[in-house]
C-alpha cells in the first residue's frame, strides 16, 4: 500500500502540480521515498510492538513519537537543502507537505484497522 501510494501521489504530483515539482529545493523523488519508506517502517514496527503484549496498550504514543522523529529525521537528513534557504515559497512548502499528509492519512488508517480488529476501538464513536 505504500509502496502503490507513492507511486500513485509521485505521479499525480509532477503530473497534477508540474510547476512546483520543477521549483523544488529538494528532488520531489526523493522526498517521496524518504516518506513511504519511513511510514512502512513505522507500521511495521508498531505491528511487531502490537503482537507483544507489553506494548499492547502504548501504540498510540508510540506512534505519536514515531511521527515526530520522522520529521526530525527529515530535517537531518536534508539538513543542507531545508536551512539553506531563510524562507520559502508557497510552493516549496506545498512540495513537503503532499507526500508528508498522503503517507500520514494511509498510516492512520492502518493504525486503525489495526486497533479496530484488536476491539480496541470498539467503544470510541
Amino acid at each position: 500500500s505504500f509502496l502503490l501510494l507513492a507511486i500513485f501521489g509521485y505521479y499525480s504530483h509532477t503530473v497534477i502540480f508540474s510547476g512546483l515539482a520543477i521549483k523544488s529545493i529538494i528532488p520531489l523523488a526523493k522526498v517521496y521515498i524518504y516518506f513511504s519508506s519511513f511510514s512502512l517502517l513505522l507500521c511495521a514496527t508498531l505491528l511487531l510492538l502490537f503482537k507483544t503484549k507489553k506494548f499492547k496498550d502504548q501504540i498510540g504514543f508510540f506512534y505519536l513519537a514515531g511521527v515526530a522523529l520522522k520529521i526530525i529525521i527529515f530535517c537531518f537528513v536534508f539538513y543542507e537543502q531545508l536551512f539553506i534557504q531563510i524562507t520559502f515559497t508557497n510552493q516549496e512548502v506545498i512540495n513537503f507537505l503532499i507526500p508528508m499528509i498522503l503517507m500520514l492519512v494511509l498510516e492512520v488508517f492502518f493504525i486503525k484497522n489495526l486497533l479496530n480488529n484488536s476491539g480496541y476501538l470498539k467503544n470510541v464513536k
